[in-house]
């Protein structure tokens, strides 16, 4: 039988953002991460392409992830424009001809409202077989392609791979002494029932392709110190 290991993944930046129901012209962030952005993580870093929904399901189906918060900063809301400048002429595709006026004119450059977390630290307790998790964490050290904390603009400060641990409890102090000795604030980790539940969350991730992206829901238990 398989030895379940550990894998603690720790988050530091300037700027992370979660997104959750971000859709349209607003691009909210929940104050921890996502099952979705950690999965999405670890198939950047494993090369995984996003339109390969048999490898996503692997992972999906063979991790649990526990989150962790070690220090919980401000919102940052940067107004963002997407468009300006757009030359149909030159470009491929003109992004303003999609948004068009109540009149049936053409828009105007795109406006959107994205929302980031600001100094804040995090972690990521990701468990499964030995072999998957060994091979994770090879992939996080050493990436097939760039990892983010949520955006491509949310650069990681700090070393992500925290180490393979034997169990739980030696993931959170590899963690907490990564956030410079600080215990976790705020756990979320899968409800092992409904009722048991605090919150339900769309995130577990079915499909990354962008034109069939999906998720699916996922109960959740919320404990703070």
């Amino acid at each position: 039988m398989s030895e379940c290991l550990y894998l603690a993944l720790y988050f530091d930046a300037p700027l992370q953002s979660w997104g959750y129901a971000s859709k349209f012209d607003r691009r909210t962030t929940l104050a921890h991460p996502t099952r979705s952005g950690v999965i999405g993580l670890l198939c950047a870093a494993s090369g995984v392409d996003r339109t390969d929904a048999e490898s996503l399901q692997k992972l999906e189906e063979a991790l649990e992830i526990e989150v962790y918060t070690f220090r919980q900063g401000s919102r940052l809301i940067d107004y963002h424009t997407v468009g300006g400048g757009y030359d149909p002429a030159r470009d491929k595709r003109d992004l303003l001809r999609i948004c068009r006026k109540a009149s049936g004119g053409t828009g105007n450059t795109v406006l959107t409202y994205r929302e980031y977390l600001e100094d804040t630290r995090c972690g990521a307790v990701v468990s499964g077989e030995d072999g998957m998790i060994r091979d994770l964490a090879g992939h996080v050290e050493n990436p097939v392609w760039g990892i983010w904390l949520g955006r491509k603009a949310c650069v990681p400060a700090a070393r992500v791979y925290a180490g393979v641990h034997p169990d739980i409890a030696s993931a959170v102090g590899a963690l907490s002494q990564a956030a410079g000795g600080c215990p976790p604030i705020r756990v979320v980790r899968k409800a092992s029932t409904f009722e048991d539940g605090t919150d339900t969350l769309m995130d577990c991730p079915v499909n990354f392709d962008a034109n069939a992206r999906r998720f699916a829901p996922r109960r959740i238990c919320v404990d703070t110190e």
